[in-house]
């Protein structure tokens, strides 16, 4: 399973619309032909002020990117003339305003933070997202902007119906961490299989000395970001080429039992029912000897005011399984609004906060691994990155599964609860083919709605 653009279906009342996603050499020129296309200009004599004056209204989500943008706001301004009031709310705070301000006040809002595993389907269907080729191939795309510098499999994120949709600001891939004095007390290697993983947390798993041998997540919700790369690796996938489930079958089944299994076996007394905040703590104070999940958790494990392991603390891709190792990779951006009477300058503001400059600048100031290539060979970032971090990340784009945290659907919350119940089914011991049956019948009805 490689990654590839996302498709989508998507169907309610309104019946059915397939959303492919390829850009296309003929689709970036036919976009192209709707606005003036890039001259010989040089990035010199690109025109940043041409929409001197513009006030626009952005909302975003509380993320260390956006925390970054709100200070670089000032220079914005000196640099565009645009002056941009920045709106951040707490995630379940935008998830509610937003789509309600875009319904209710069209032309309210110029750009949004999107994030597609979660909002792309129910926010395409309703049409709030403006195309951006169009605008990336005219003249108001600065020369040295270089769309070209962005790896493609992180534009596959935002990329629905065909259309590129927002601009991700960064690269969230997963990884397996290891306690490395742990591991050497046992003389094991880092795992790099599924097989090696299993062995290596049962060896690890240390009860009596109140040390779990692995940890993940156990919440029935939250789990299906951790399950996912174990689905992919026994060649799994959430939904078939027509959008329907398929939770039935061998693949989802499989990686049910390996995850039930490993965290019943390995993991700690209490694991059904953990989230993130209550797993990370564990690897952190040496409670655990091998922890999955996102990549950047390793600044939690990197910090010496909060960590037991700073200097302990290595990581590997996510193991790889029958069908090889497969991480989800997901990305917050800044989006467009359709119903913004001013894109074009929301445009200037979103390329250049995104810039190759800016996106260098927010990496180190975040110390989020970003979705452009330049940014991991700059110097300043080699130099600052944790160690690993540049190997792993890029080593896993390009076969990571955009999107792959949940199914692409409208009704995610609907269908990411209906999983989980099928995850929590497992833990608990029970006929795990019977969850994943009942799991497939539920998403199936929800999604037919």
């Amino acid at each position: 399973m490689t990654g590839q653009a996302a498709k989508i279906i998507v169907r309610g009342k309104k019946g059915e619309t397939t959303m492919a996603t390829s850009l296309t050499r003929r689709r970036l020129l036919a976009s192209a032909a709707i606005a003036p296309m890039v001259g010989t200009a040089s990035a010199a004599d690109f025109d940043w002020k041409r929409f001197n004056g513009s006030q626009l209204r952005f909302m975003v989500s509380v993320h260390p990117w956006t925390e970054w943008a709100q200070k670089q706001l000032p220079a914005l301004e000196a640099e565009t003339g645009i002056k941009v009031n920045l709106e951040i709310l707490y995630e379940d705070q935008l998830r509610q305003k937003l789509p309600l301000t875009l319904r209710s006040d069209p032309g309210a809002v110029d750009a949004f933070f999107t994030l597609p595993s979660w909002d792309g389907a129910s926010f395409a269907r309703a049409r709030w997202y403006a195309p951006l080729e169009p605008l990336i191939a005219s003249d108001l795309t600065a020369p040295d902007w270089d769309f070209s510098d962005f790896f493609p499999n992180i534009l596959n994120i935002h990329r629905l119906n065909g259309q590129l949709l927002g601009i991700p600001i960064s690269t969230e891939v997963q990884a397996l961490f290891f306690n490395k004095a742990m591991l050497d007390a046992k003389g094991l290697a880092p795992p790099t299989t599924l097989d090696t993983l299993m062995a290596a947390a049962k060896a690890l798993n240390d009860p009596a000395g109140n040390v779990a041998g692995f940890v993940t997540r156990g919440d029935g919700v939250q789990a299906l970001y951790t399950f996912a790369p174990f689905l992919f690796a026994y060649g799994g996938r959430w939904l078939d080429d027509n959008g329907k489930p398929e939770l039935g079958g061998a693949p989802f089944i499989n990686a049910l039992k390996y995850y039930s299994e490993i965290l019943r076996a390995a993991g700690p007394p209490n694991v059904l029912g953990m989230q993130w905040k209550t797993t990370y703590p564990l690897f952190q104070q040496e409670r655990a000897a091998l922890f999955a999940d996102a990549v950047n958790f390793l600044a939690y494990f990197r910090d010496p005011s909060q960590s037991r392991i700073v200097d302990k603390v290595g990581m590997v891709p996510v193991p790889a399984g029958p069908s090889g190792s497969h991480s989800t990779v997901i990305a917050w951006g800044p989006a467009i609004a359709a119903s913004s009477k001013q894109q074009q300058a929301a445009w200037t503001a979103i390329q250049w906060l995104t810039s190759k400059r800016n996106m260098l600048a927010a990496s180190l100031a975040t110390t989020l691994p970003s979705s452009r290539k330049s940014v991991f060979s700059a110097d300043a970032y080699v130099k600052a990155a944790p160690a690993g971090v540049i190997e792993i990340v890029q080593s896993q784009i390009p076969n990571a599964v955009p999107n792959g945290a949940n199914p692409l659907v409208v009704q995610v919350p609907e269908t990411r609860a209906a999983i989980g119940q099928a995850i929590i089914a497992a833990l608990r011991g029970e006929d795990i083919t019977k969850a994943a049956n009942e799991a497939q019948k539920q998403v199936l009805a929800i999604i037919n709605g």
